[in-house]
């Protein structure tokens, strides 16, 4: 952005000084001279020339204003075409200044398409650079390349989740939590969200469940239920935090909250046993609270799995 700035700058401070220094068929010539480099797909060397335009514009005075103006619209969309050329022969890094410069223009001359495609080839470059680095596991190589195309687009999901990916991998789980959580919040953008935001659905449960088995391993219940509720935020009916949540309180004899957690917890759950499960854990909530009826009632449900036999007993005891 400061070389345009230091451009226009220049060009007005320069039609200051000498307003006849170029005249309005000059830069006609000028202009024409790029569009010819452009018709011959020769974008590398109509970008300079266009600039010179713009330049030779200002010092022409207003009547140079119509010829101005069409250069600026040329400028991003040739950036954009060299840097696709680049990109198409293999020089990826090259592209990457290049793909900058359109991204810039567009911006300041208010090229929507050119400022997307820009965005979408350069976010591509970059997945392209840290390809082999994911592969190879070198973390934080990968971090490095993606982190920088993600900033041009965060709208690209693919170079998006592997940089979460890559984030949470490398034991920074705070950074690749936060970029799945970013990925799931596009979903609310765009219908064609929809598939990337269900993977990173599935990574959040997945590294979540790990940190509140671990923790739930180590006696810290709090944690538990904050990294299941961080599951639980993106996908409400995820059987598994739910059956995780109910279980730890259960082992912590945190009686209201298997009580306040244990109906949702196994209607989420698809397999009887795991439902049967839960309903046995709700009458033993409620017995301990000494709420008899509602402990009966829940006892009831356990039709099937390990605890079925162990409910009828504790009915009959609770009906003495």
């Amino acid at each position: 952005m400061k070389k345009i700035q230091i451009l226009f700058a220049a060009a007005a401070m320069f039609a200051v000084a000498d307003l006849s220094a170029q005249t309005v068929n000059d830069v006609n010539a000028k202009y024409n001279e790029a569009v010819a480099l452009i018709q011959a797909k020769n974008y590398e060397a109509s970008i300079p020339v266009l600039e010179q335009v713009v330049e030779m514009g200002f010092n022409a005075g207003p009547d140079a204003s119509a010829t101005i103006q069409q250069a600026q619209k040329l400028i991003p969309t040739c950036y954009f075409q060299y840097g696709l050329s680049l990109c198409k022969t293999g020089k990826l890094e090259e592209a990457i200044p290049v793909l900058e410069n359109a991204i810039q223009y567009a911006e300041l001359f208010q090229d929507v398409k050119v400022l997307n495609n820009s965005r979408k080839l350069i976010s591509q470059t970059y997945t392209l650079l840290g390809a082999d680095a994911f592969n190879d596991k070198d973390w934080a190589k990968a971090i490095d390349v993606f982190s920088k195309g993600y900033a041009a687009n965060p709208t690209d999901t693919d170079l998006a989740l592997y940089l979460a990916e890559s984030y949470s991998e490398s034991g920074d789980l705070e950074n690749g939590l936060k970029t799945y959580h970013d990925i799931v919040n596009l979903e609310a953008r765009h219908s064609r969200y929809e598939e990337p935001a269900a993977k990173a659905r599935e990574k959040i449960a997945y590294y979540q469940t790990l940190r509140a088995m671990k923790a739930a391993e180590e006696g810290k219940t709090d944690d538990v239920y904050a990294y299941v509720d961080d599951i639980l935020s993106v996908d409400p009916d995820n059987a598994a935090a739910q059956m995780l949540r109910v279980q730890t309180a259960n082992n912590a004899q945190q009686w209201n909250r298997v009580i306040e957690w244990g109906d949702a917890a196994a209607t989420a759950q698809t397999d009887p046993d795991m439902a049967s499960s839960i309903y046995f854990m709700l009458g033993a909530a409620y017995q301990n609270t000494e709420n008899k009826d509602a402990a009966i009632a829940n006892y009831s449900k356990v039709t099937s799995g390990d605890h079925a036999a162990a409910a009828r007993q504790q009915i009959e005891l609770l009906n003495k």
